[in-house]
């Protein structure tokens, strides 16, 4: 080991000792940096994926241009034999060699550690999910560097060692894309793309280490260092002779178990988690209720064995999750799996369960089919059946599972009263957020100007829209309702907008007089944040400008409360503050989501134009959503006992913003699954697998991170070379003073 060592950190040596290994990093991060911070200025977003996503294509030419002269060097110069000739056998060169040059590879990815140091100024970095991200990108250089070690090794020209290595790993990089997959049958492409990297390392870059992944990149690396080991040993053995025939036979053994553990490895579902939360295990919610059956339930998995190979690796998610479901069952909990494509009962089975074919197109080599696939999933309990047609994605997957197993096991549903006021019903419709409702809950519409007590059964009230007053009558009901345990989610705000001038005045906010009791009440006014927003498109002659909007806020979440804690944020438009009273003594109010600290509001009137200029004095951060819990700080038992959410705006639930704000939705059911003291389904519900939104406080952050890693970092490399090779041909250009006797030595 002490030999491989050493040659390892002669080959690093030379490449730091060399101009061309400086000029390789500053190219490699220079691009990369470059590249990364274009996307993320679109994206907005707090995640390396950009980056991970060019990583194989940048490595596709770094990784050949370092080891091209690994071996090749040697052989072309006759040093070869001559390093061989000492005691060092070819195992141990090859090792030192490829740890070498994967030493000066890791060193060039742990420059880019700068990136994420970059945006953790503008976002709280997801540091389980980047710990992934480098282990996928360490392993997927590990792969590669082999290949370009063995390239090197079967060639004593470095040209076409570089030209050999970056055909293979661009073989190795294509395969399982649909370029190469034109033609191929689906069996045969989901094989092809189990053997190509980028599912690998995708599926890792997410935050997920899978044991599978990680031995499709050792895998990779022994086949090729295998390949090596028989490039170097060849020479010295005649090409015909029995040793030579020996070593054939041990290194083709060799690559093929290598291929063969990384494909029979695919059934084994080892994984550790880094997710935040651990959006990739199942939630104690889940495992509990799994745990307390009262009797068995079937999942039946209805899947097609030839899938396309997009589908194939979420197929291995949704497998995954399943035998985790039956883990978790205790046998209580029956998983089986049928194939309705070779199946004819199991496809008559699907079709009157309601889960249908899927068509799927498929381009020939001449031609465009059409075939056709499952991938349902139903949920039998007590000779009842809940179904999800086609999973589409595994994000929302555990918690359509828990809830429809929960709605099987637990038939009776907590009812919940609906009030939609009229300016509210002016707007785009809430069908989103009451068809999910209604999934869990019985949703009972309630009237305002019904002035008969509002029934006991009711766990909860979610009210959208703003009522100018509250009579005498209907603010009695609505109190005895929440004394004697009865919560409210109020979704209200203090401004109005015009529907003939992009203008809003102020009203009226007839909750108030209920909710003062709570401690909090709706603003007459609109808060904006200069900082934290959406933008809006808006047509001008050479096409739409993407300009930012500081009315519609990208609000920030606290993370206090199970209702939001697994939430980074909630999209607010038009939303009124909301002040909290801590003298009150019902206040046990808690801020769920805020603005950043360039928020601010407007009272009274306000323009809305998105071209309008914007008040920079006074900023600072508005509340606009809070919950109380009352019983959380109440000694005296005279105060109000049901809980109470209340937002800035009933837009959050609006159709209009739901399908581009998908965590609006988790947020309202966690809402109300917590006002309703219902909140198993709330850990399932909110993991969120969505990366942290990027917002730096100031532009002076904006630009450290930015042009500090785009150009910063490679002049920084530039001046440590410089430095470097200064003093080292300083030193080496001292002349020899030879040693006189008796003398130490010493040079002039």
């Amino acid at each position: 080991m002490r030999t491989v060592w050493t040659i390892a950190r002669r080959e690093l040596r030379a490449l730091l000792d060399h101009p061309m290994g400086y000029i390789l990093l500053v190219v490699f991060v220079g691009v990369n940096n470059f590249l990364f911070f274009r996307q993320l200025e679109v994206m907005g977003l707090a995640t390396l994926r950009p980056m991970l996503s060019l990583l194989p294509w940048l490595l596709l030419f770094l990784v050949p241009a370092v080891t091209m002269r690994a071996l090749a060097e040697d052989i072309r110069g006759g040093t070869l034999e001559i390093v061989l000739a000492q005691p060092v056998t070819e195992l141990e060169l090859l090792l030192g060699k490829y740890l070498g040059q994967l030493l000066f590879l890791w060193l060039a990815l742990a420059i880019t550690l700068l990136v994420p140091i970059g945006l953790a100024l503008g976002a709280d970095v997801q540091v389980g999910v980047l710990v992934a991200n480098y282990i996928g990108a360490a392993l997927l250089i590990a792969g590669l560097t082999a290949v370009g070690v063995w390239a090197s090794s079967v060639t004593p020209n470095q040209i076409t060692a570089f030209i050999a290595a970056v055909a293979v790993t661009f073989a190795l990089t294509l395969v399982g894309l649909d370029p190469l997959l034109v033609g191929l049958p689906p069996r045969l492409g989901a094989i092809a793309t189990s053997l190509g990297v980028l599912s690998h390392f995708e599926s890792v870059a997410r935050g997920l280490i899978d044991l599978r992944d990680v031995m499709y990149f050792v895998s990779l690396a022994a086949a090729f260092l295998a390949l090596s080991y028989y490039a170097l040993l060849r020479r010295k053995l005649a090409p015909r002779g029995l040793a030579a025939r020996r070593l054939r036979l041990g290194v083709g053994l060799l690559v093929a178990l290598a291929v063969l553990v990384s494909l029979v490895i695919q059934p084994v579902s080892l994984r550790l988690d880094l997710t935040p939360g651990h959006a990739y295990t199942l939630a104690r919610g889940s495992k509990t209720l799994l745990r307390n059956l009262p009797d068995l339930v079937t999942l039946k998995l209805f899947a097609s064995s030839e899938l396309p190979p997009e589908v194939a690796f979420l197929k291995r998610d949704v497998d995954d999750m399943l035998r985790d479901y039956r883990s978790a069952g205790r046998g209580k909990l029956r998983l089986t799996v049928r194939d309705p494509s070779s199946d004819t009962a199991a496809a008559r089975e699907a079709r009157t369960l309601g889960i249908p074919s899927v068509q799927f197109n498929v381009v020939g080599q001449s031609q465009l089919t059409v075939k056709e696939g499952w991938l349902g999933i139903a949920v039998q309990h007590a000779g009842e059946s809940k179904v999800i047609p086609v999973v589409r994605q595994t994000d929302d997957l555990e918690y359509r599972l828990t809830s429809e197993i929960r709605a099987l096991t637990h038939p009776a549903k907590p009812k919940i009263g609906w009030i939609t006021t009229t300016d509210a019903q002016a707007g785009a419709p809430f069908d989103g957020f009451r068809n999910e409702l209604a999934q869990a809950y019985d949703i009972r519409t309630v009237s305002l100007t019904d002035s008969t007590p509002l029934s006991d059964s009711l766990a909860a009230i979610v009210a959208l829209g703003t009522p100018d007053s509250l009579d005498a009558r209907q603010l009695a009901r609505f109190t005895a309702f929440s004394d004697r345990g009865g919560s409210l989610f109020v979704l209200a705000s203090g401004m109005q907008l015009s529907q003939g001038a992009p203008v809003a005045n102020a009203r009226r906010v007839g909750w108030n007089a209920l909710l003062r009791r709570y401690g909090v009440t709706v603003q007459s006014d609109m808060a904006y944040d200069l900082i934290s927003n959406e933008h809006v498109g808006l047509p001008t002659q050479v096409g739409r400008l993407l300009l930012a909007y500081p009315f519609w806020l990208r609000s920030l979440s606290t993370k206090a409360t199970p209702v939001n804690a697994e939430l980074d944020g909630l999209f607010v438009p038009w939303g009124s503050s909301i002040a909290l009273d801590s003298a009150t003594a019902a206040g046990a109010a808690i801020p769920l989501f805020v603005t950043s600290r360039g928020g601010r509001v407007e009272r009274d009137f306000a323009m809305i134009e998105p071209r309008r200029e914007f008040r920079r004095d006074s900023l600072g951060v508005q509340v606009v959503a809070a919950l109380v819990n009352p019983l959380a700080r109440d000694t005296t038992k005279q105060l109000p006992k049901g809980r109470v959410v209340v937002v800035g705006t009933p837009d959050v639930a609006n159709d209009r913003f739901l399908g581009s704000a998908p965590g609006n939705l988790q947020f309202l059911l966690n809402a109300v699954d917590w006002l309703a003291q219902d909140e198993a389904l709330i850990a399932i519900r909110a993991k969120n697998r969505a990366p942290p939104p990027l917002a730096f406080s100031t532009p002076v952050k904006r630009g450290m991170a930015r042009y500090g890693n785009m150009f910063g970092v490679p002049a920084l490399i530039i001046v440590v070379a410089a430095v470097h090779l200064l003093r080292r041909k300083q030193r080496y250009g001292r002349p020899y003073v030879p040693m006189t006797p008796g003398a130490a030595p010493s040079v002039a």
